[in-house]
C-alpha cells in the first residue's frame, strides 16, 4: 500500500538527491507561450479598466508594460526576466497545473527551488480548503477564454500562506494546453482594508462600536427577535453634565473620563453584550432575551449597575469627580408598537424622560397610543432610512449686493426627499435629527458636499465669492466639530476665506467663553461667521464686540412687514447702525419686493436675500440661471 508523501517530505526527498544540480533554464519555447497568455490578459485589463471608470491597478500596469518590453526583446529568458519582475509571480502551467515555468521573481518570491516547484502542481500551493476555489477559477479561464481571477493563499516555503490575487489564462500555444498563471501579494491590501473596516465601525477614543455598527447590530437584533419570537432591550445611556468637565478640567480630562467611563459600562454590561458609544457622551447597551419579562428585568439589572458604575469616583491628576447618567431603557418588540417600532427612537424617547427628571434614572419606554408621537416616531426611522439611503441633498439660495444685484454668495440649503411627502424642508426634520443625534451627521454632510460644489462651480467657471453653511448649536459644540471643518478644507482645498458659518445668537449665548474660543480657533483658518437671524434673540452690543464676527442677517420677521411697520423699520434702521458701528457687512433675508429692496438700499443694507432673487435651486439650475443672464456674478473690488 502506497502512503502519499507531505509537501514537506517530498521537498526534503528532492533537496538530497538535487544539492549538486545546477537549475535548469528556461527554454526559449516557453517564453512565447508565456507572451501570448499575458498578451491576452493585458488585451483584457485594458477593456476592463476602460469600463470600470479608471479604476487602474497598479499591478496589472506593471504586468503590461513587462510584456510589452518582452515582446521588443530576443527570447533568451535574460530580459524577460528583468522586466518580468515587476510581477510577484509569473508561470506556465500544463492542463494538469503542472509547472513548465516559473519566473526568477516567481521562484523568490515563494521561495521554492525551481527544480522542486517544477515537480510540483498549483494544488499543492494551495491551502486543501481553497483547492475547490482553484477548480472553480480554472473552469472559468476554461470556460470564457478571457483572464479570470480569484483571491486565495499560496504557500511560501512550505510553511507561510501568502495572501495573492491569482489571474488565470487559458492558453494552447504551440500545442500545448495550459494556463498562463500570475499572482499580486494583497496581503497589505486585506490589512488595510480590515483598518479601515475597524474605523468605520469603531469609535476612536474609546475602542467601543460606534452608531454605524450599532444600527447594524439592532436590525439584526430586531429581526431575530420577530423570527425567533424572543425580546431585545437597548439601553441608552447619557452623562449627566458631562460638557462641565470639558469647561472645567479641559478635553483631556473629559476624553480620559469618557474612556473610563465605557470601560466601567463594558464591565457593567457583563460579557457578551453590546456596548457602543453613540454620541459625544452618549452610550447604548444592547441585550437579547427571551420573554418580555426576562427583557425588562435583564434591562433594569442592567441598567442599575450601570448608574452604580457611573457614580464611582472619577480621578483625574489627583483630582476626585463625581458623574452621574441617564439611562432610557425599551424592549422589543412591546405590547402596543409591535414590529413597527424602533429601539433607536423608544430607548431615546425614554432617556429624554430620565434626562426631564432630572437625571440619575432609569426610564423605560411606555407605549402610547397618541397618534402623534406614533407619527413621531416613524419619521424618526424614516429620518434614519433617509440617511442610510442617502436620501438629502442641497438647494442654493442666491445672495445679492443690494445695489448692483449682482451674486456675490449662496446659501447652502438642506433637503430631504422623502420616498411618501415628497421635497421637505429642513424646519420639519432638522429639530427631529437634533433630537435624536444626527445632526452632527447631517451638518458634516453638508459642509462636505457644499465644499464640494463650490469646487465644481470653479471648474465650471461660475466663481461665487463665497459659499454660507448654516451650523447647529450640537454641531458647534461637538467636540469633533473643528476637526470635520479642517477636513472638509482639506479634501476640497477650498480658500477657507469663502467659507461663512451661519450661526445663532442663542449658540454664542450658551457658553461665551468656549463659543469664543472655538470662533477664534475657526477664524484663524480663515474662516468667517455671520450671525443668523439677528434680532431675534439676546443681543448685546458688548458681547458681539467680543466674538470675531463678519455679518448680521436681519431675520425676516423685520422685512416681512417693513413697509407697513414703523416698529420693524426703527429695528432695522437700529441694526444697520449697529453693524456699520461694528464694521459688519449686513444681509437682509426674506426680501420678496422691489419695495422692500428699494427700502432696504436706502437704509444702508449691503446685501439682500429671498425669493424677490431667487428661491433656493438645486445646483444644475443654478448653473443654468447664470448660462441664461437671470443671475450674474458681482463684480468684487
Amino acid at each position: 500500500m502506497q502512503v502519499k508523501r507531505s509537501r514537506a517530505q517530498r521537498f526534503n526527498s528532492w533537496l538530497t538527491r538535487s544539492r549538486n544540480v545546477q537549475a535548469a533554464p528556461v527554454t526559449a519555447s516557453i517564453v512565447p507561450i508565456l507572451r501570448t497568455a499575458l498578451a491576452a490578459e493585458a488585451d483584457a485589463e485594458a477593456e476592463a479598466e476602460a469600463e470600470a471608470e479608471a479604476e487602474a491597478d497598479a499591478d496589472a500596469d506593471a504586468n503590461a508594460n513587462a510584456i510589452a518590453i518582452a515582446s521588443a526583446n530576443d527570447a533568451d529568458g535574460g530580459p524577460h526576466e528583468a522586466t518580468l519582475a515587476a510581477v510577484d509571480f509569473l508561470a506556465q502551467v500544463d492542463a494538469s497545473l503542472r509547472f513548465h515555468y516559473v519566473s526568477e521573481a516567481g521562484i523568490q518570491f515563494l521561495g521554492y527551488h525551481r527544480e522542486y516547484l517544477n515537480s510540483l502542481t498549483l494544488h499543492e500551493l494551495v491551502p486543501a480548503n481553497e483547492t475547490d476555489e482553484l477548480d472553480a477559477l480554472v473552469a472559468r479561464a476554461l470556460t470564457s477564454g478571457k483572464p479570470e481571477s480569484a483571491t486565495l493563499h499560496l504557500y511560501k516555503s512550505l510553511t507561510d500562506p501568502l495572501f495573492v490575487e491569482l489571474r488565470i489564462h487559458a492558453t494552447h500555444a504551440q500545442g500545448l494546453p495550459g494556463f498562463a498563471v500570475a499572482a499580486f501579494e494583497v496581503t497589505h491590501w486585506r490589512e488595510r482594508e480590515r483598518t479601515l473596516l475597524h474605523a468605520l465601525h469603531h469609535d476612536s477614543l474609546t475602542g467601543l462600536e460606534n452608531l454605524t455598527s450599532l444600527k447594524t447590530a439592532l436590525d439584526a437584533a430586531q429581526a431575530e427577535a420577530l423570527h425567533s419570537d424572543t425580546h431585545a432591550a437597548l439601553l441608552l445611556i447619557d452623562i449627566d453634565g458631562y460638557q462641565r468637565i470639558n469647561r472645567a478640567l479641559g478635553y483631556d480630562a473629559g476624553d480620559d473620563m469618557l474612556r473610563e467611563t465605557a470601560r466601567r459600562i463594558q464591565h457593567a454590561a457583563g460579557t457578551g453584550e453590546r456596548v457602543a458609544r453613540v454620541a459625544s457622551d452618549m452610550f447604548a447597551v444592547l441585550l437579547s432575551t427571551g420573554t418580555m419579562e426576562q427583557a425588562a428585568a435583564a434591562a433594569e439589572h442592567v441598567g442599575r449597575r450601570l448608574l452604580s458604575a457611573i457614580a464611582q469616583p472619577y480621578r483625574y491628576r489627583g483630582q476626585h469627580t463625581h458623574l452621574s447618567a441617564s439611562i432610557g431603557a425599551a424592549i422589543f418588540p412591546d405590547a402596543v408598537e409591535h414590529a413597527s417600532s424602533s429601539l433607536m427612537n423608544m430607548a431615546d424617547h425614554a432617556l429624554s424622560q430620565a434626562k426631564t427628571s432630572g437625571g440619575n434614572i432609569v426610564v423605560f419606554h411606555v407605549p402610547d397610543d397618541d397618534p402623534r408621537d406614533a407619527e413621531r416616531l416613524k419619521l424618526e426611522a424614516d429620518l434614519y432610512e433617509g440617511v442610510r439611503n442617502g436620501e438629502f441633498s442641497l438647494h442654493y439660495q442666491p445672495i445679492t449686493h443690494s445695489v448692483g444685484g449682482g451674486v456675490t454668495g449662496v446659501e447652502a440649503l438642506i433637503r430631504w426627499q422623502h420616498p411618501l411627502h415628497g421635497l421637505l424642508p429642513p424646519t420639519t426634520f432638522i429639530p427631529l435629527a437634533e433630537s435624536i443625534g444626527l445632526i452632527n451627521y447631517l451638518g458634516n454632510w453638508v459642509l462636505k458636499a457644499a465644499c464640494m460644489q463650490l469646487v465644481q462651480w470653479d471648474m465650471d467657471g461660475i466663481t461665487i465669492d463665497y459659499l454660507a453653511v448654516n451650523v447647529s448649536p450640537q454641531q458647534f459644540r461637538d467636540k469633533r466639530f473643528t476637526q470635520n471643518v479642517k477636513e472638509a478644507l482639506q479634501l476640497t482645498g477650498i480658500d477657507p476665506t469663502r467659507l461663512v458659518f451661519e450661526i445663532t445668537e442663542s449658540l454664542l449665548m450658551h457658553d461665551p467663553e468656549e463659543a469664543t474660543r472655538l470662533l477664534e480657533a475657526l477664524a484663524g483658518l480663515g474662516i468667517r461667521f455671520a450671525i443668523d437671524d439677528f434680532g431675534t434673540g439676546y443681543s448685546s452690543l458688548s458681547y458681539l464686540q467680543r466674538f470675531p464676527l463678519s455679518k448680521l442677517k436681519i431675520d425676516r420677521s423685520f422685512i416681512e412687514n417693513l413697509i407697513t411697520s414703523r416698529n420693524n423699520r426703527a429695528i432695522v434702521t437700529a441694526v444697520v447702525g449697529l453693524a456699520q458701528s461694528l464694521g459688519l457687512e449686513l444681509v437682509a433675508e426674506g426680501v420678496e419686493t422691489e419695495a422692500q429692496r428699494d427700502m432696504l438700499v436706502e437704509m444702508g443694507v449691503d446685501q439682500i436675500q429671498g425669493w424677490l432673487i431667487s428661491k433656493a435651486l438645486p445646483a444644475a439650475e443654478l448653473a443654468r440661471c447664470f448660462e441664461a443672464k437671470t443671475l450674474f456674478r458681482h463684480a468684487s473690488l
